[in-house]
């Protein structure tokens, strides 16, 4: 079978105001027209959206269904916009749906501000951060999808049949889809060449009360990726990824690196994550910090799952250290 992206299948590259960059939309042309993400909801982004469909004769008005590979306003800001133009189907995975609907807001604010006060963050960081995360919203539109999928699921796309790839880590719902036969991986945030994808604090899935351990979950996955046979993932961001197996060990000896990193960080003190994050990452703005500390939170759980570090809660703050024989 040919290694080259069907013909029905084209790449639409829109803006961000977001520092990843540009994001990545597909569109797979066939009956229904489908788009898989549709960028932030953000005027540039609309009109290179509807600049990309024009240039392959058609329109937002024509698209006939959505998959969200996950919530991020990046990646899913204009879905309700283009949904309610079109008519089209929304399909996401099932952990998604909180985070699009615009009632988790609330709840979203004050787990974030829970969970960096149990990191140490001093309070004017945390005033400047929540800053940040209700300013995001103006470039999402809340939304429910209208149907959810699961791992092994089969969609067409064109004239052919994807997988749909469960692949928990950057978030808990975020959903490749895979052509077995051209060895063909729509990867969104899970492979991305120039950058690790960041596995983000999350809240735990409804019913849940263990927060999840998402860089233990985006390791998992990795490996599980790595072992298919896939010749080329088209990421969510950048250029594509030739070598997938090549790229999993590249991205696994990072994450080996940080967490030495962040073990030399510790040394023999016991310390916050805010503290960790100045140590590793000095001066960093909001946005940037918000992943800093998400990764060294997921590195400080990874390390703890392997009994090298532990922690201890003293007034609702976490203070780790290494794990003592």
């Amino acid at each position: 079978m040919s290694l080259a992206v069907p013909g029905y299948l084209h790449t639409i590259t829109v803006p961000t105001p977001f520092p990843i960059g540009p994001v990545n939309v597909y569109l797979a042309e066939g009956d229904p027209l489908t788009l898989v993400d549709v960028g932030p909801r953000y005027e540039p982004a609309r009109a290179a959206l509807k600049r990309g469909l024009a240039a392959y004769g058609h329109q937002l008005a024509e698209v006939g269904r959505i998959v969200l590979t996950h919530a991020h306003a990046d990646h899913s800001g204009l879905a309700a916009e283009v949904a309610r133009l079109s008519g089209a189907e929304v399909l996401t995975h099932a952990l998604n749906i909180p985070w699009l609907d615009g009632g988790s807001g609330a709840r979203r604010l004050a787990f974030y501000a829970d969970v960096l006060r149990w990191a140490g963050v001093p309070p004017q960081m945390l005033l400047r951060l929540s800053r940040m995360r209700r300013g995001m919203s103006r470039y999402e539109e809340p939304l429910t999808p209208d149907g959810t999928l699961s791992d092994g699921d089969v969609l067409r796309l064109g004239d052919e049949e994807w997988v749909v790839l469960h692949t928990p880590g950057h978030t808990g719902g975020l959903i490749c889809l895979h052509q077995p036969r051209r060895r063909l991986l729509l990867s969104s945030d899970h492979l991305l060449r120039h950058v690790s994808s960041n596995p983000i604090v999350e809240p735990p899935p409804p019913g849940e009360k263990e927060r999840p351990r998402r860089l233990v979950d985006y390791l998992a996955q990795l490996r599980r990726v790595a072992a298919l046979d896939i010749a080329l993932a088209l990421p969510g961001h950048g250029p594509v990824i030739n070598d997938v197996p090549g790229l999993v060990r590249e991205r696994l000896a990072f994450h080996e690196r940080r967490a030495r990193q962040v073990m030399d960080a510790l040394g023999d003190e016991e310390l916050t994550v805010h503290r960790l994050v100045e140590r590793l990452f000095p001066a960093l703005d909001p946005v940037n910090y918000f992943l800093a500390a998400s990764e060294v939170i997921g590195h400080l759980q990874w390390l703890e799952e392997r009994g090298e570090v532990q922690s201890q809660q003293r007034l609702r703050v976490a203070y780790w250290r290494r794990r003592r024989e």
